[in-house]
């Protein structure tokens, strides 16, 4: 049995379960399309996805946490499979406001980055209290404060502060897909 089951089985008869819940767009990965509806609009937003569906996104700020939460949950599957008994200890969902079509460059990315989630929920105007409410996620991650100041009840919700929706400048490679001149360094170190 790998190391980590010990550990997790140990903490999982305590909690039973660590349940992990990210928003999608600037926490996972980057807020390229959330730029492009808050300078543009709903339609031009879901045309962008449309456009670039076979594009995955580019990593967000705690899109190593959650690469390395669904390796852990890799781990489990192949434990489940050599043990049929075996408990599923953690659990990671995406709640995000993204909506059909968008939702499909959600996918193309996870398959891109070779991981899975135990739920993906798409909700498009529904808000995420009421989704968070019942999944009940030991932590929930959100680049907006708006989301978090939620009567979801007493769910510990943290706020990335990164991106376009917390006031900082979106690079135009991003927004209007300029490519962005890249410094040249020479090897001497003495220049």
């Amino acid at each position: 049995m790998h190391p980590i089951f010990t550990f997790l089985q140990l903490w999982g008869h305590y909690r039973r379960q660590l349940r992990v819940a990210f928003d999608f767009d600037g926490v996972i990965a980057d807020d390229e399309a959330e730029a492009v509806y808050r300078e543009h609009s709903i339609e031009a937003f879901h045309a962008h996805e449309a456009d670039r569906v076979a594009i995955p996104h580019n990593q967000g700020p705690l899109a190593d946490l959650f690469k390395k939460l669904a390796f852990m949950r890799k781990l489990e599957d192949k434990e489940i499979e050599r043990n049929p008994q075996y408990e599923r200890i953690v659990r990671v969902s995406i709640v995000t406001a993204r909506s059909a079509p968008s939702h499909e460059r959600v996918v193309t990315t996870l398959k891109k980055w070779g991981v899975s989630v135990d739920e993906a929920f798409f909700l498009g105007g529904v808000t995420k209290a009421n989704i968070l409410s019942v999944l009940k996620p030991h932590i929930y991650f959100d680049y907006q404060l708006s989301h978090l100041a939620s009567p979801a009840g007493d769910i510990p919700m943290v706020h990335i502060p990164f991106g376009v929706a917390n006031g900082a400048p979106h690079p135009p490679s991003l927004a209007d897909d300029t490519v962005m001149p890249v410094a040249q360094h020479d090897s001497d170190p003495s220049d």
